[in-house]
């Protein structure tokens, strides 16, 4: 016996079912480096601090060694900038101006801190031990970047996770269609083999095997858009190939294979059976 679904059919929900995985897997490995995401973003925000205008020059130095023994902050981190730099960056007509008014600016000492130790009290206990000392006029930072960043990936996330909720009910309509378009070719022969004793088992044999095709295809398709889309990322932006945990996009890919295996043949199964238990009489 062979099953005979429709050509068109099999592409559609094999594109339906790709469209399902590559979302799944998106939301799967986006979900999985939220938290490496954080930490880089975390370890890019520079920390501020502002010299008093009135400091002599080589007073930022014992400030900036200070900084830099803490084990707190990021090694080669520490920086400092003068007013110039501010001044320079900021535009040729604003510095015209400059030149009456006089520059606005400090001189400031930047550094970064290390991810694991990003957190409000240790930053405000950095603050404070830096404001103590004579030389500093200001510290600043910008920990609302982290809560913003941290909601942004959440709702990402969730519109991620719905888009793959709506497409998998879309997928398992379209291989209903196809399964059930396969078993109405064939609803003749299948209750003639019913009547001469088939097992139901080597009935449904045929269409699980078009079940699995389908899934197989789907997850080939879809692993190879996420790894390409992966690695695009890898080698053309430094920043995102630290972060990058390739033990996470194998669970992911993983974890996809399984989707699309329960997609396809588990909704399979279950139509299966439904059309096989249907009498003589409902064929026509």
């Amino acid at each position: 016996m062979r099953a005979s679904g429709g050509k068109g059919s099999v592409i559609y929900a094999i594109l339906s079912n790709t469209i399902v995985l590559v979302l799944i897997g998106f939301f799967s490995i986006l979900y999985l480096h939220t938290n490496s995401i954080t930490n880089l973003v975390k370890e890019k925000i520079s920390i501020l601090v502002e010299l008093k205008s009135d400091s002599v020059k080589n007073d930022y130095k014992p400030l900036m060694k200070m900084i830099a023994t803490n084990n707190k902050v990021i090694e080669g981190s520490v920086k400092y900038i003068n007013k110039e730099f501010a001044d320079t960056i900021i535009g040729l007509d604003i510095s015209k101006n400059l030149e009456t008014v006089g520059n606005p600016f400090h001189d400031i000492v930047s550094f970064n801190i290390k991810a694991e130790f990003y957190s409000e009290s240790n930053i405000l206990k950095i603050k404070n031990e830096l404001k103590k000392r004579s030389e500093v006029f200001d510290v600043f930072y910008e920990h609302v970047v982290i809560d913003n960043l941290k909601s942004n990936l959440k709702s990402i996330s969730f519109i991620v996770l719905i888009l793959s909720l709506v497409f998998v009910v879309l997928a398992i309509i379209i291989i209903f269609n196809t399964i059930n378009l396969s078993l109405y070719a064939d609803r003749w022969e299948i209750k003639t083999m019913e009547i001469i004793g088939a097992r139901d088992s080597f009935i449904r044999q045929p269409y699980i095997k078009i079940a699995g095709n389908i899934a197989l295809k789907s997850f080939g398709i879809a692993a190879f858009l996420l790894l390409t889309i992966v690695a695009y990322i890898y080698f053309n932006y430094n920043d995102f190939s630290v972060v990058i945990n390739w033990f996470y996009i194998i669970i992911s890919i993983i974890f996809i294979f399984i989707i699309s295996i329960a997609i396809t043949v588990i909704s399979t199964v279950s139509i299966v059976n439904k059309y096989l238990s249907k009498k003589e009489s409902e064929l026509y």
